[in-house]
């Protein structure tokens, strides 16, 4: 009797027991389940309309929308009679044409190193520079970087290397380069099933026709407006200056200069009835990104060879030319100092001691 008590009590002993050491084992499981890493933003969607979906790196699929952002590793496609406008977060661009398909292979922008530079211009970035034979307006292109001093050491985290890396698997698209690529040209690359396409500071059209062409006609249409363009296959490389249209047929083909504008590229341009909508919503884009930088603290400190951050002026000082604010704690000469002591000039009064016997 006594020993079946025993056995009793052991048995319940251990079942109690065994959820308590389960637990931390359990609750760890979802901390390590739930560990992923967030792909990097790389830019919005300005205008899709629309049949646009966008897969991410994991293989979730959603409908892309206006405003909505797009990440390092996604891949867009868009249907019938559909466009995607996408702005880059270095103030690159690309127009999505209706059926094709693109991918942002690999996308690494460092505003810092460029000293958030990029604000909302005054006029915006048109597709119009990426038409041969287009006349871009000068300021719609992003500004290349100012030449600064060398970072010194302690700067390293500003030198971060980038990266603009995107496949173009089938149909076409129109692109405005940004800030990546214009000085490292081996950061910014376009594949394609038979060339790569390097820029030169660029607006340049690409179509990629498999089965949409007729017979003869597939290949790679390439149309520089602004810039130049680097094709590189097996066959070598060749470049494409501003004006030129080219073809490659496949891999093993060299670059072939056209002299007339090839029906592939033609038609090429977003519908007007959607342009005042593009613009509108490239402006909002815009100035959401300037704000959100200006609330991230490295936006406050001062960069290598740039002009420290400087502050509104009351309205007697903003009249004075190259009149800056301090930072704080530090002394302005012209505001805070004292000013000079004048001696206070009191009427002259004529004082006879002595000299008429007063």
């Amino acid at each position: 009797m006594i020993a079946g008590i025993t056995l009793l009590a052991a048995s319940l002993w251990c079942a109690g027991a065994a959820p308590q050491a389960l637990a931390p084992a359990a609750a760890s499981l979802p901390a390590t389940a739930t560990t992923a890493v967030t792909p990097e933003p790389a830019g919005s969607a300005v205008l899709a309309v629309g049949n646009v979906t966008d897969t991410a790196s994991d293989g979730s699929v959603r409908q892309l929308h206006d405003g909505d952002a797009i990440y390092s590793g996604d891949a867009i496609s868009t249907g019938d009679d559909s466009y995607a406008d996408l702005d880059f977060e270095d103030g690159g661009r690309m127009l999505l044409h209706p059926d094709t398909q693109f991918q942002i292979q690999q996308y690494h922008y460092n505003p810092a190193a460029h000293g958030y530079a990029l604000a909302p211009a005054a006029q915006p970035a048109s597709y119009a520079q990426t038409i041969p034979g287009g006349t871009p307006t000068p300021a719609t292109t992003p500004p290349p970087p100012a030449a600064s001093a060398p970072a010194p050491a302690a700067a390293a985290p500003q030198t971060e290397h980038e990266s603009a890396f995107f496949r173009l698997l089938k149909g076409g698209l129109s692109s405005i380069s940004g800030f990546i690529g214009h000085v490292e040209r081996q950061d910014y690359a376009v594949e394609t099933p038979v060339a790569t396409i390097g820029i030169r500071g660029t607006g340049y059209e690409l179509r990629y026709c498999e089965s949409s062409c007729a017979a003869g006609q597939q290949g790679l249409y390439t149309g520089v407006g602004s810039g130049t363009i680097a094709v590189r296959n097996q066959a070598g490389e060749s470049l494409t200056h501003a004006g030129n249209y080219g073809f490659i047929e496949n891999r093993r083909t060299q670059l072939r200069h056209l002299q007339y504008p090839p029906q592939a590229l033609q038609h090429m341009r977003l519908p007007e009835r959607y342009r005042a909508r593009e613009m509108h919503n490239l402006r909002l884009i815009q100035e959401r990104r300037v704000q959100r930088w200006r609330n991230t603290p490295q936006f406050r400190r001062p960069h290598p060879g740039l002009r420290p951050h400087t502050y509104p002026l009351r309205q007697e000082f903003r009249n004075r030319p190259g009149a800056e604010r301090p930072m704080a704690g530090q002394m302005h000469p012209q505001r805070h100092a004292p000013p000079p002591h004048k001696k206070k000039k009191h009427p002259f009064v004529r004082r006879h001691h002595g000299r008429f016997g007063t």
